[in-house]
């Protein structure tokens, strides 16, 4: 009896004394009013796909996901969150189940009708040769935006439900590119225990202890030497590993689709139409430091011809990407004329060497106008030399594509490729795969059970830049020849 006197007073005490400490909390919170702990800042990407698209919806597990139930024009989705019609997650063995994970190319954006879409395209061929035989299923569960951290995760938490036979990936075009301070990473990390610590954030002893614990960042929106890639190639290749492990653990077997990507897509651009975007607060969701970069007044060598020939007639976002590069508004000649004046009280700026180079690109001016751009390009590194970053890097990609496309245009395409293909492996300002993330799907080159389709050989032999509506997305023809690609592997296997 006296023991559980004791052990009621103990607990009578505890309380008494974490109340005194909470008043004292509140007290000093009051008195001292010190700053509200950073929130995390979620990065660009994040915000835009949570709230700004009629499309997705915030999802504390992936960051964001398809709505359910969708049926408009463009998307159609299922209870599940998946696209195309419901599709029971009990698989009986009449049945060919294939799992599509990937990004928004898998999706079929920029097509006319989603059975372009190379997923779509597959299914119905295999379908046709299994008559009799076998029922066959596409589980498309790719969504726009997503990295390869986000379909990993994806992966382990649903995608194994559905016992899929074949596993087709395609993903890395998000991965390459930057969001804000903050790799999906660290976001997703920070999801867990979401709900515990909103609750423990109503105490302000655990305010105040959590500022006296935990270092406050000291990074910022307005930091560029902070701004990161989403996924980093290392992180890329394990994640790419994780899902070729637990196929094999599932005894699935697994496809991986290297993406292709145009080269002369105008670099350090793509961004630069979302700048203006807001999130549910009304506040921008655009890092500060790479707003400034994405304003500056750069002229691009771009002809409105070439461009329709090579990507058609594009759609209006395509279309408004293309028309966000600046324009003075100016002649040619009236253009050389007002960047040789700026350069006489600003000879170091490569803003204005680079517009005198483009201006005089237009005017047909080539030697002199690869002078002016080299210069450009040189003083913008001398600038930023001991900036190590990745987005000081992209940023200074719009000298070396306009420095390709003049030499394109003189006719010295071998250096010209150079060029442009140095511009593409450093432009994260874009969604456009480099080098450095293809080299970790070519380590799963002998794995047991997993088959790369090499995808950009494939599409050099066949067209080219012209197999492309935009920046990444295949045209209809690009997914015609990747699904034939599928369809000789799996008849193979």
């Amino acid at each position: 009896m006296t023991m559980k006197k004791n052990f009621l007073l103990a607990i009578i005490s505890l309380v008494v004394l974490l109340a005194v400490l909470e008043s004292a909390a509140r007290l000093g919170e009051y008195i001292f009013a010190p700053d509200d702990t950073i929130e995390i800042k979620k990065g660009w990407q994040t915000e835009f796909f949570g709230s700004a698209l009629d499309w997705h919806e915030s999802d504390p597990d992936l960051l964001w996901r398809y709505k359910p139930n969708l049926d408009n024009r463009l998307i159609k989705t299922n209870s599940s969150r998946t696209l195309g019609d419901e599709i029971s997650k009990k698989k009986n063995s009449l049945t060919y189940r294939i799992l599509l994970l990937g990004d928004s190319s898998p999706v079929g954006l920029g097509l006319h009708r989603r059975s372009q879409a190379f997923g779509e395209q597959l299914r119905a061929r295999l379908e046709q040769d299994y008559i009799g035989l076998k029922n066959v299923e596409l589980v498309n569960a790719a969504v726009s935006g997503y990295t390869s951290e986000q379909i990993a995760r994806y992966f382990e938490l649903e995608g194994l439900s559905y016992n899929p036979d074949l596993v087709i990936l395609y993903c890395g075009n998000n991965d390459a590119s930057i969001s804000g301070i903050y790799a999906d990473r660290e976001l997703l990390e920070s999801q867990s225990l979401k709900s515990l610590r909103r609750f423990l954030g109503h105490f302000a002893l655990y305010r105040i202890m959590k500022n006296l614990l935990v270092p406050a960042s000291n990074t910022d929106n307005s930091d560029i030497t902070a701004l990161r890639v989403r996924v980093s190639p290392e992180r890329y290749g394990e994640n790419l590993k994780k899902i070729a492990d637990a196929c094999k653990s599932h005894e699935c077997r697994l496809i991986i689709l290297k993406p292709p990507v145009p080269y002369l897509w105008p670099a350090g651009l793509q961004f630069k139409l979302s700048t203006h975007l807001a999130g549910k607060t009304g506040e921008l969701i655009f890092p500060e430091a790479l707003t400034h970069l994405l304003s500056r007044k750069i002229k691009y060598c771009l002809d409105e011809r070439r461009f329709k020939d090579i990507y058609g007639e594009g759609d209006i976002f395509t279309r408004e990407v293309y028309h966000s590069a600046y324009n003075d508004s100016l002649s040619p000649a009236q253009a050389v004329e007002y960047y040789s004046k700026l350069l006489e009280n600003n000879s170091a700026d490569p803003v204005i060497l680079n517009n005198l180079g483009v201006s005089f690109w237009q005017n047909n001016q080539n030697i002199k106008a690869d002078l002016f751009l080299k210069a450009a390009r040189e003083q913008y590194l001398a600038e930023h030399a001991l900036k190590e970053s990745d987005a000081f890097t992209a940023a200074g990609t719009p000298f070396l594509y306009n420095i390709g496309i003049n030499l394109l245009t003189a006719g010295s395409t071998d250096i010209a490729g150079i060029y442009l293909d140095s511009a593409l492996q450093a432009d994260y300002f874009s969604l456009r795969i480099k080098n450095s993330y293809l080299q970790q799907i070519d380590y799963l080159t002998d794995y047991d059970g997993v088959t790369i389709i090499n995808l950009p050989e494939i599409f050099k032999k066949n067209g080219g830049e012209k197999l492309f509506i935009d920046h990444c997305h295949p045209s209809e023809k690009g997914h015609r020849l990747i699904a034939d690609a599928l369809y000789n592997i799996i008849k193979k296997q």
